[in-house]
């Protein structure tokens, strides 16, 4: 694994948990004192990038992070955020948030929603299921790479807004893999349990939720 593909697992690892300044200084020190380092120096590493109370009742879950994301393939990997030495805050040209319209708003809450109604490891393989059915969207490189590394984190900003015929893709997606887990009469109660729970917040917002199914 070289360098660059070794960092991808190293941001991929620690992108759930630390800020953009935290990480700027992680990756820098990775790459400067632990990048030429075995395996089980990773324990070491983690616990310096920990500078915190918050980030330290985390340690065990941040490694463990690392590890999956090290054993993770290629695919599965975040973009390169690229040398971070010398730098005081990660260096990102798409790092200011973006501000969603409606359709991409309730999109976020309802894929969210759909995760909420299974297991981890089941949410993980849909996850899986709708990365490796991303090119039948036809996106351009860079909205396909912005999606991939979003479905992937998860839990970081929607990177831009897409048009109505490709989120609804994605929820089909989303839906297809529910089938093949639970079959279609259980996946169409999680469903309907997903929408239930973000009914409001499309009222809210004047979106009509069944546009997105």
């Amino acid at each position: 694994m070289n360098l660059p593909l070794r960092r991808r697992a190293i941001y991929t690892g620690l992108k759930p948990y630390l800020n953009t300044t935290e990480m700027a200084q992680a990756l820098s020190m990775w790459e400067t004192e632990f990048s030429l380092k075995p395996p089980y120096a990773l324990a070491s590493f983690v616990t310096r990038c920990c500078t915190t109370d918050e980030l330290r009742r985390v340690r065990t879950q941040i490694l463990r992070a690392l590890i999956t994301a090290i054993e993770s393939p290629e695919s599965l990997l975040l973009s390169d955020p690229g040398s971070q030495v010398g730098k005081r805050t990660l260096s990102d040209e798409d790092s200011d948030t973006i501000v969603l319209d409606a359709k991409n708003s309730i999109f976020v809450a309802l894929s969210g929603a759909l995760w909420n109604t299974v297991d981890e490891a089941t949410e993980k393989s849909i996850i899986d299921f709708i990365l490796r059915n991303l090119t039948h969207l036809k996106l351009n490189a860079k909205q396909s790479q912005k999606i991939k590394d979003w479905f992937i984190s998860r839990n970081t900003a929607f990177p831009c807004n897409f048009e109505l015929a490709t989120l609804q893709k994605l929820i089909n997606l989303n839906y297809i893999a529910l089938c093949e887990y639970y079959g279609p009469v259980k996946a169409d109660k999680l469903l309907s349990q997903a929408t239930h729970a973000v009914e409001a917040e499309a009222a809210r917002q004047q979106f009509n939720l069944h546009d997105l199914l």
